[in-house]
């Protein structure tokens, strides 16, 4: 029932998706969903997640990899610029995934699990990088991860909304190019 919830919201749109089309494309009965899932919005909360989690898992095995933190990270960008351009279609429905975490009163919110496991994931590769002394000291680590995944969820709703004007890939060489800057001005002072 979940995967029938991700295609109904990817096709009909989160304000789109009912328990009846829901059921119909699991073939399922109607009952099912409050059965296992306790309401439609729990379901859609779970199908949402998912969708995340689909987008997220080889950023964050790649993060999680034994290379060099700086190898990781740049290796995740681009996995993020691939997985975007292989699911620019599905992007409404990502957009969708965020606008329903902000609502998703289930504790904790599997999207917002998502979101944190990349953002911790995120803010352990730049402590590394911090204490081998690649950036600044003044480089908070939670912060710094706050901002790229801002950062990346900006850029995918910006590409979303003015397709024809956002080039994502040259976003994140910009974004790439400020970070490398930051670390190279790090190692030249004295």
């Amino acid at each position: 029932m979940i995967n029938a919830a991700q295609r109904c919201v990817r096709s009909q749109g989160l304000a789109g998706v009912s328990s009846r089309r829901i059921t119909e494309l699991a073939d399922a009965n109607l009952a099912s969903i409050t059965y296992y899932f306790g309401s439609k919005e729990n379901l859609v909360a779970l199908a949402l997640a998912k969708e995340l989690q689909e987008w997220l898992q080889p950023v964050l095995d790649r993060l999680t990899a034994r290379d060099d933190a700086v190898v990781r990270l740049l290796a995740a960008v681009e996995l993020l610029s691939t997985t975007f351009d292989a699911q620019r279609a599905r992007t409404p429905a990502l957009l969708e995934v965020f606008v329903h975490a902000s609502r998703d009163t289930t504790t904790p919110s599997p999207v917002a699990s998502t979101w944190t496991s990349l953002r911790e994931q995120l803010a352990n590769i730049i402590r590394e990088l911090r204490a081998r002394g690649a950036i600044p000291d003044w480089v908070e680590p939670d912060a710094m991860a706050a901002l790229i995944m801002a950062v990346a969820a900006g850029t995918v709703l910006s590409a979303t909304v003015e397709p024809s004007t956002t080039n994502h890939r040259d976003i994140a060489a910009q974004f790439a190019n400020l970070l490398i800057a930051v670390a190279t001005q790090q190692t030249r002072q004295p």
